[in-house]
């Protein structure tokens, strides 16, 4: 008795079996109609399909292979497809791919003993994370492990890490070194440069993990942070009455703004100086936005000022030079100027950079005064 082949069905005669042609046809039909690849769609697939058959959807793109109860993507993968959602039908195979046309996102197929799901291509399994690039001024609201944020406002990439116990954007490229006045939130490792006084600091978190906090990397305490000077070279003269003070030296005066309330100031100056009789007493006074600093203490009658000095004779100028490290606590610009006065009781002519005299010739001469602030760091 004539049986069937499982697959294809072909005729199997008995041994006993008279040979009929219209078997032989019937089966070089079959095998014909079965050989090499059957082209479909996801909709008309083989309606009785046997193991091992493969197929090729127009529609997917996929090929495919029946297991004998399910039909696989033909190698373990391959099939691509472009849309909004995942792929549900046919089913997914190991290693397809999925590209979201809504984001631009890829993602692979994965199945491993215990489960299967999509998976972003560059993702590190199990970590929550994927590849996204965000491009914005602000970073996105809700980042996994390992996507990245291009921010537009400084030009930097920040990468989303994620080591079991935080959370935080890190810079891409390493530790960064932050310019600014303020501290910013920071991360380990990263430098901030304080630009109102030049002191470095270092991110840190102590080895318990209990803390962290910007440390002192390189203090600029007692550096120079910056140097403004005035220097005169034409002549100042003012008639100033006994007892009394006069005014601002024109043209000797110096501004500066702290880049920080902790700065100092120190402040040089040098006056080429002379009176109109000799010999006589000179007084000096340093001012800082018109209030008087730098005097010496109460000592009964004696005149309290900031540097003096003594002209012998009217035909010589005295060279006064005072220091003074001042603190004006302000980030504001402060003026320092300096003022005059004289020994006698009566009003006596003073000058800058000339003698009383101030003959032509060449025993006598024009000179230079002048005044320097310096910030230092606190």
């Amino acid at each position: 008795m004539a049986t069937s082949t499982t697959k294809l069905g072909l005729t199997k005669p008995a041994y006993t079996d008279v040979v009929d042609v219209q078997d032989l046809n019937t089966n070089a039909d079959l095998i014909d109609a079965a050989s090499g690849m059957t082209i479909c769609t996801s909709s008309t697939r083989p309606g009785s399909p046997w193991s091992g058959q493969i197929i090729f959807e127009t529609d997917t793109l996929g090929t495919f292979v029946w297991d004998g109860s399910a039909w696989q993507s033909a190698g373990g993968g391959g099939s691509i497809t472009v849309a909004e959602t995942a792929p549900t039908s046919p089913a997914p195979g190991n290693g397809d791919l999925w590209f979201n046309s809504t984001d631009g996102r890829t993602f692979v197929y994965y199945e491993d003993a215990n489960s299967n799901q999509w998976v972003e291509i560059g993702q590190v399994l199990g970590g929550g994370g994927g590849a996204s690039v965000t491009v914005d001024a602000t970073a996105p609201a809700s980042p996994s492990n390992g996507d990245l944020w291009w921010d537009t406002n400084n030009g930097e990439m920040y990468l989303y890490y994620d080591d079991g116990s935080s959370q935080q954007w890190v810079d891409a490229a390493g530790p960064s070194v932050a310019v600014q006045s303020t501290a910013p939130t920071g991360y380990e490792g990263q430098l901030w440069l304080d630009d109102t006084d030049g002191s470095m600091y270092v991110y840190y978190t102590d080895p318990g993990g209990g803390a962290s906090s910007w440390i002192g990397a390189v203090s600029r305490s007692g550096g120079i942070l910056q140097v403004v000077s005035t220097t005169k070279t034409d002549t100042f003269s003012e008639s100033v009455a006994g007892s009394t003070i006069g005014s601002d030296i024109t043209g000797l005066s110096v501004s500066i703004t702290p880049r920080s309330t902790s700065s100092k100031v120190f402040v040089l100056y040098t006056l080429s100086a002379s009176t109109s009789t000799a010999p006589q007493t000179l007084h000096t006074y340093l001012y800082r936005d018109g209030s008087q600093i730098a005097i010496g203490d109460a000592a009964g009658s004696r005149t309290r000022a900031t540097a003096g000095g003594f002209s012998y004779s009217t035909n010589v100028v005295s060279n006064i030079h005072e220091e003074f490290l001042d603190s004006p606590s302000t980030t504001s610009t402060v003026s320092y100027t300096v003022r005059m006065a004289h020994g006698s009781g009566s009003a006596r002519t003073m000058y800058i950079n000339r003698s009383d005299t101030d003959t032509d010739s060449f025993s006598f001469g024009r000179y230079v005064s002048s005044i320097t602030a310096i910030e230092v760091a606190g």
